[in-house]
Formats: C-alpha cells, sequence, structure tokens
C-alpha cells in the first residue's frame, strides 16, 4: 500500500498577485480593435468595389496610423502595445511602407 502523497503547492504564477492602481483602471482594448477591425472592413469593401490597389492602400494607412498612435500614446493602446514601443512602430511603419510600396507598383492591378 502507497502512503497518500502530499498535494503539491499551486503554481507559482498562480500566487501572483497583481497590484493595480487605486483608483485607475486597466485602459480598454476596445478602441484599438474597433480602429483595426474598422480599417480592414473598409479596405475589403474598397478593394471588391474600387480596385485592389485601394484597398491595398487602405490597409496601409491602417497601419500607418496604428504605428502613429502606438508612437504618440504615452501608455500605448491596449491591445497594439505588445512588444516595446520602437520595435511596435518599426513593425507598423516598416508593413505599411512595403504595403504601399507594392500596391503602387505592382502591375495589373
Amino acid at each position: 500500500m502507497v502512503p497518500d502523497s502530499p498535494q503539491p503547492a499551486a503554481p507559482r504564477w498562480h500566487a501572483v498577485e497583481v497590484p493595480s492602481a487605486p483608483g485607475r483602471a486597466a485602459p480598454s482594448p476596445v478602441p484599438a480593435i474597433l480602429v483595426a477591425l474598422t480599417g480592414i472592413l473598409l479596405s475589403v469593401v474598397l478593394g471588391l468595389t474600387v480596385s485592389a490597389q485601394v484597398g491595398s492602400l487602405t490597409i496601409a494607412a491602417t497601419l500607418a496610423v496604428a504605428g502613429a498612435w502606438r508612437a504618440t500614446s504615452p501608455t500605448g493602446p491596449a491591445g497594439l502595445a505588445i512588444r516595446s514601443r520602437g520595435l511596435d512602430v518599426f513593425l507598423c511603419w516598416s508593413a505599411a511602407t512595403g504595403i504601399s510600396v507594392l500596391a503602387l507598383t505592382a502591375p495589373g492591378i
């Protein structure tokens, strides 16, 4: 017969308490999600109705707005602030530049 073993301790991450500042709520990710969703839906509609080039440029504009928002917001929009500020801005703006260049130079769209 095997004696009962003691219950294992709760994992360390379960014991971590998140301190919250009194009177300050965590920023909501809803505005960032709405901006991104609006840009994507607008680009799909414009891509289907006007041209693929306009839809691609709208995606690039959405990325540029996200990068500018991340660059100028003191805490960063919740949902967009994932990595360091510099890396987030670089990734958004470089993707916007790349998509813009491809949209403007691709033949036949």
